[in-house]
């Protein structure tokens, strides 16, 4: 017969990791909003340079707004998580 201190217990540790996930997809979305803001300053500064330095900006803003959609897609992944977990009740 499962002890009401382990049910407990349990429900604690669930609830941690549902709150770690969601504070994880909440950083993850602020890393990619940070991302495509460098992404769009890098792209206005490259239209004042010269053709080589607006080329190597142009294409870190392509770099950043690529590590934008991956830090969108892992938020979107965390929360997925955050979701199931409270359908379910379970990790």
């Amino acid at each position: 017969m499962p002890d009401r201190a382990e049910d407990k217990a349990r429900t604690r540790i669930r609830q941690k990791a549902d709150e770690l996930r969601r504070r994880a997809a909440d950083l993850a979305g602020s890393v990619a909003s940070t991302e495509e803001q460098v992404a769009d300053t890098l792209e206005q500064v490259a239209d004042h340079r010269p053709p080589e330095d607006a080329e190597r900006l142009r294409a870190r803003a392509d770099e950043a707004r690529a590590y934008a959609v991956k830090e969108r897609l892992r938020a979107a992944e965390y929360s997925q998580r955050s979701e199931d977990e409270d359908r379910t009740g379970e990790s």
